[in-house]
């Protein structure tokens, strides 16, 4: 067994976890991921249930409770929007996963092939250990500081109310600002999850796009010797942009619905930072904001680059000592894979770094006209 194939069954428990968290489908699982995933599930349930109880129940007024109290509803909205996605797709998440799976079970008789799939794949399985490892510290993390944040700050006070319990206790109080923080971490905790899911299916793109520059890169090495290899580029090149279209097909609502409620944030968190400019929440806000499209805008950045490097990488291979035959097949995957590949929110709007930043420029001009406009 390759040390590629030991390290993805290694983690493997992990990424059922978080593909049965994405698509909640944890039936099929273990007990301890099925009721991890459902008591999540309930508790976010539980969760916008009492912060639109809390919404009906004061004077509506622009201030800092408020607008935490939309965030939050945004939030966990999308949460719910995103599991019913990946219920809907759950077909797509398994063609994909299976796809994924073969290619750790690959293994070539050439060494020098074989170290390619070594390297790539274990760097991808590096990275997610390390973003599965810290992404879900960081999350927790924040969602403790809000939890304290919002209790020593008497502008944001409590976002949630409890049916049927009304008390002026002191120790009430306490015990409420506790459970706030700990739906806080329960809702940072789950959207982290979702976002590891799919940075784990990314990763894994971006590692077979490695593979197929690399086997590109051998080309006029290995044509020679293995008289096939090229029509193991043919079958590489054919599955790494299967997998790229469906993983677009996998996020493009959810993907679309981030960058809304990323734009939403940004935009609020930037007015209250002109006017308050000394608030720390206004730049969690700001923070927690970017936060939602950053993954998802990162992932894709980096599969459009990859994807925009292979004309390059194979043209430059000795194509015009090949075969004739061999050449009008070289053409034919030159002009496939000169076509633009990449992630699409909603199927129209590309998803990378500009993207972002041009969300960020937006958010900003706008909130500075409202303010101008407000004076």
């Amino acid at each position: 067994m390759s040390l590629q194939m030991e390290e993805f069954i290694k983690a493997k428990p992990r990424i059922d976890f978080l593909m049965s968290h994405l698509t909640l489908n944890a039936i099929p699982g273990s007990r301890k991921n099925c009721f991890v995933i459902y008591l999540l599930a309930l508790l976010n349930g539980f969760f916008i249930s009492f912060v639109l109880l809390h919404l009906m129940n004061v004077n509506f007024q622009i201030n800092f409770n408020t607008l935490i109290t939309f965030l939050t509803i945004s939030v966990i909205s999308g949460y719910g929007f995103r599991i019913c996605v990946g219920f809907l797709k759950k077909d797509m998440i398994k063609t994909l996963l299976q796809n994924i799976k073969e290619l750790f079970e690959v293994q070539e008789d050439d060494e020098e092939l074989s170290e390619v799939l070594k390297k790539h794949l274990m760097g991808s399985m590096r990275i997610f250990a390390f973003c599965n490892r810290w992404g879900t510290n960081m999350y927790i993390f924040a969602g403790v500081m809000c939890g304290f944040y919002f209790r020593y700050n008497e502008d944001y006070g409590f976002m949630y109310e409890l049916p049927f319990i009304v008390s002026d206790n002191m120790l009430w109080k306490e015990f409420l600002y506790i459970l706030q923080g700990f739906f806080y971490i329960t809702v940072a905790t789950t959207m982290i999850f979702l976002d590891i899911g799919i940075v784990y299916l990314g990763l894994q793109v971006i590692a077979e796009f490695n593979i197929l520059s690399d086997y590109m890169k051998l080309l006029n090495e290995k044509f020679k010797s293995e008289p096939k290899f090229l029509s193991k580029i043919i079958i590489r090149h054919f599955s790494v942009f299967q997998n790229v279209n469906l993983l677009s097909d996998i996020i493009s609502e959810t993907s679309f619905l981030q960058l809304v409620f990323s734009f939403i944030s940004l935009l609020f968190g930037f007015t209250f930072i002109i006017e308050y400019a000394t608030g720390l929440g206004n730049y969690i806000i700001v923070l927690c904001g970017g936060g939602l499209a950053v993954p998802i805008c990162i992932l894709g950045e980096f599969i459009r680059a990859r994807a925009d490097q292979l004309p390059d990488t194979f043209y430059q291979t000795n194509w015009y000592e090949i075969s004739l035959k061999d050449q009008k097949t070289f053409l034919i995957i030159l002009g496939m894979a000169q076509r633009e590949y990449g992630l699409k929110a909603a199927g129209m709007y590309d998803i990378n770094i500009y993207t972002f930043f041009r969300i960020t420029q937006i958010a900003f001009s706008y909130c500075a006209v409202l303010y101008s406009l407000s004076k």
